[in-house]
Order: C-alpha cells, then structure tokens, then sequence
C-alpha cells in the first residue's frame, strides 16, 4: 500500500455496514422531514424531493465506477436528507418584513423576490398577467424561469422550490468530490465532497429559495470538467462542460467572464501531451468557450469592459452605496470621483480584501446571529490553512492541477475586493470559493498524512536496522513523497 494510505476512515468508510447505516439513517430522516411536510399542507413538495432523491441516485451510480459511487451514494444520500430536512425544519421560523408586511419562509428580500417573479412568470404562461414590470426585469434568468416551470407542475409551493435547492446543495458535493479527485486523488475528492455536504454555510443556502447553489453547482461542473478535459479529452465531457458553462451566464455573470478566460487557459496549462495534439484539441476548446462568453455578452469585449476606469468607478460606487445602508456595511473612504475609477479602488479594495477572505471576524461579534457563526469561521479559517499547506507542499508536483483553483480563487477574491461592500453579502457570495478551497484543503490534508506516514515508517526501519528497501524515486507522484521515503 501507498503512502497515501486507503485506511482513512475519516475519508474512507470501508465497512459496509456503516454504508448501509448512513443509508438507512438518511432515509429515515428524508421520509420523517416529507411527513412533517405532508402534515404543514405541503404535500405538493413531496414528489419533488423524490423525483430529486431518485435523479441524483441515478446521476451517481450513471457517472461514478463501483469503487467510487459506493462513497458518493450514501453521501448523496445523507447530503439531501439534512439538507430536505433543515428546509422543513426552518421554513415556518423565517419572516422577512418587506413594507411593514411579514413574509414566512423567506430571509432576505432576495429570496422574496425569487419568488414573486417566478410565481409571475407561471401566471403570465398561463395568461392571468399581461408581463413583467420593467423594474423586475433583471430578475429573469434561468433560476427563475426553472421555479416558474416547477410551479406550472405543482402550484404555488415555496417549499417545493427549496427542495429543488436541496437536491443542487447534494449534487455540489458530488462535483466537488471529483474536483478533489482531478488535483489530489481521490483522498482530497472525499474531503472535498464530505466538506461541501456538510459545512453550515453550504447547508444554509440550500436551504432558502436563492440562486446560489445553482451558481455554486455550475461553477464546480465547470472547474472540474475543464480538468478531466485536460486530462483525457473527449467530446461528451467538453459538451458538458460547455452547457454548464452557458447556464451560468445569466445567473452570475462576473463568474462566467472569469471562467470564460480561465477555462482555455487551465486546458494549455494542465494537458500533458505535445504540443502539436494540445493545439489541435485546445484551441478549438479554447474557441468555443470564448465564442459563448462573445455571443451572450457582444458589448463586454469578453468581460474585459468592467476593468474600464469609467466601470470600476460604477463599482465602487455601487458598493458605497451598498456599504452605506446595510446593517454589516464596511466602511470606506469617499473619494471624489475625479481621482479616477483604479485611483479609488486601489485606496477601497485593499481595505475590503480581509473581509473577503475572514469576515464575520469572531472577535468582532455581538448579535446572536453573528456568535452562531463563530464555529464556521473558526472551521473555514482552519480549511484556510490547510490550503495553503496543499498550495506550498504540493507546489512543485501538482502546480499544473492547481492552476485552475488558484487563478479562480485569487480572481474571485480580486473581484469581491472590486465590487463588495456588505459583510452579509461577502459572507453568502463566499459559497463560490467553498468548494475550490475544500479541494485544496484535502489535497493539504493527504499531503500532511503522506509526510506523517512517510516519517513513521523511516523511523521503523531505521529502529529495526533493516535499512532502507524500496525507496520512491524522486519523481514519484506520490504526495509529500520524498527520495528517500520508503513505500509500506
């Protein structure tokens, strides 16, 4: 056996009874959340949730071998459960005040929106509203037209949407799974997959009738199949990538300009082979990625419109505006805007980059809302650290796998910087760096174990005097690998 060991139950669970325990246990748990359902006059959720139970069940046993979908099965499983149960669970305690009126079921007024205009939409389909009000125009993308369409199905039923939710949180854990994979193996894919089931945040908003799990779903789809395209091309997973990539463009459209570069880049930077073959799969790949970002977006130049002077001024404006009238707003400076619009993110940016990164700060909490998260920031400023442990261990071997996740990672950080005001906000848009750092943390993770193995077993023989017997050559892939690490 390896150095990386397949003895992890943390990781690895190897007995069958404990998959059929968690199995049985989340079944369990999903059929006592829909009754709780059933009894709350919410019946027309329930065949959502097994249409949903039954879609990942199969997406996992159809994309997965044996020896990995016996992991990913009951993680789904388990992944979906809490998560349908946590719906039914907080759906009668969330009230939003919008106008002095209270609405139950919802947290921002973002989610209260979602749901208006989708409810809006299924009456225009049916001929009861004549259109949309300009003013909510902007709410029309592909989150809402998909809620609109499942209440044609099953009627007016919030819960409905948030299960539609849930069934996105669960399958995220599953594309993270294979983007650990892609970097690290498959130790860093199951800590990656078991981080994004079951981190709070990532719970939280699966939960709630927002566009984020979507977004955070097609981002990881688009991230690892940009890798294993890398890795071994083929037309049905660039058709796949690609698809998953258009979706994302009208749900966060900063993401999709920054993938649509990144994408063609990582394929030129991950690929192995010569460089005549890479040409020739590459460039039509790289061709088709920029002809969408080109075809939905004619007068952005490709994204590169928003780093204008004129456009990063409209930011930085846009978040004083936002930073002024929230309750967690940061505090900036008011530059005039003659100074120019780089002038004044490069004085704002530098201030609101530690938010992005580190924000609600433990210390800094005093509201009920504000301690219950302290665990979380504790547990991401620990996957942090495990990161940047992966990034420094692994960066010589692994640097053609890591590309991706670093330049999504520090590009998403740079833009939050640009655009973000809110402390809130920064901490529910953060959802889009979970899974990418997650993988990097299981890859910090192996890492540290392939060294503590390597270092306990060199002291074995050496107390043995049985010498050094099948050492790693030094260029073996084996994480944290050294030359004269023996294999066990």
């Amino acid at each position: 056996m390896s150095l990386l060991g397949s003895s992890w139950p943390l990781i690895r669970p190897r007995s069958t009874s404990i998959v059929l325990a968690v199995q049985a246990l989340s079944l369990a748990l999903l059929a006592t959340a829909l009754a709780v359902a059933v009894a709350r006059d919410h019946a027309a959720a329930v065949p959502v949730a097994l249409v949903g139970l039954g879609l990942g069940w199969g997406l996992v046993r159809l994309l997965y071998r044996h020896s990995a979908w016996r992991f990913l099965v009951p993680l789904f499983l388990a992944a979906f459960a809490v998560r349908i149960a946590a719906a039914v669970a907080v759906d009668p305690l969330l009230v939003s005040t919008y106008k002095d009126v209270q609405y139950v079921g919802f947290l921002f007024e973002d989610d209260r929106a979602y749901d208006k205009i989708a409810w809006a939409v299924t009456r225009i389909w049916a001929g009861a509203l004549p259109g949309i009000a300009r003013s909510d125009e902007y709410l029309l993308n592909n989150y809402t037209y998909t809620m609109a369409g499942l209440y044609t199905l099953v009627g007016h039923d919030l819960l409905a949407a948030k299960f539609v939710n849930c069934f996105y949180g669960a399958m995220v854990s599953i594309l993270a799974f294979s983007l650990g994979k892609e970097i690290a193996g498959v130790g860093a894919g199951r800590f990656a997959a078991l981080a994004s089931a079951f981190f709070p945040s990532m719970i939280l908003w699966s939960v709630l009738n927002l566009k984020d799990m979507p977004v955070v779903l097609l981002i990881v789809a688009c991230m690892a199949g940009t890798l294993r395209f890398a890795r071994a091309p083929g037309l049905g997973v660039a058709a796949a990538t690609l698809v998953a990539f258009v979706c994302l463009e009208n749900l966060r459209l900063y993401a999709f300009f920054a993938l649509g570069w990144l994408m063609p880049v990582t394929f030129f930077v991950a690929n192995r082979a010569a460089w005549r073959r890479r040409l020739a799969v590459g460039v039509p790949f790289g061709l088709a990625v920029l002809s969408l970002v080109y075809m939905t977006n004619q007068s952005q130049w490709l994204g590169l419109r928003y780093l204008t002077p004129k456009r990063t001024e409209a930011l930085d404006y846009s978040r004083g505006f936002g930073s002024g009238v929230a309750e967690s707003g940061i505090e900036l400076e008011r530059i005039p805007r003659t100074e120019g619009g780089w002038q004044i993110q490069l004085v704002n940016a530098p201030k609101v980059l530690p938010y992005v990164l580190f924000a609600p700060f433990p210390w800094a909490a005093r509201r009920p809302r504000e301690l219950a998260l302290i665990p979380e920031m504790l547990a991401w400023y620990a996957v942090l650290t495990l990161a940047v442990v992966g990034l420094v261990g692994c960066r010589r071997e692994r640097w053609r796998e890591m590309f991706m996740l670093v330049g999504y990672g520090g590009g998403m950080v740079l833009i939050f910087s640009l655009i973000e005001g809110n402390v809130g906000t920064i901490f529910r848009h953060r959802a889009m760096l979970m899974p990418p750092t997650f993988a990097l943390a299981g890859l910090g993770l192996v890492w540290l174990r392939a060294r503590w193995v390597g270092r306990q077993s060199e002291a074995r023989f050496r107390a043995s005097g049985a010498g050094l017997r099948g050492v790693i050559p030094t260029g073996s892939t084996e994480l944290g690998a050294r030359k004269s690490t023996p294999v066990i």
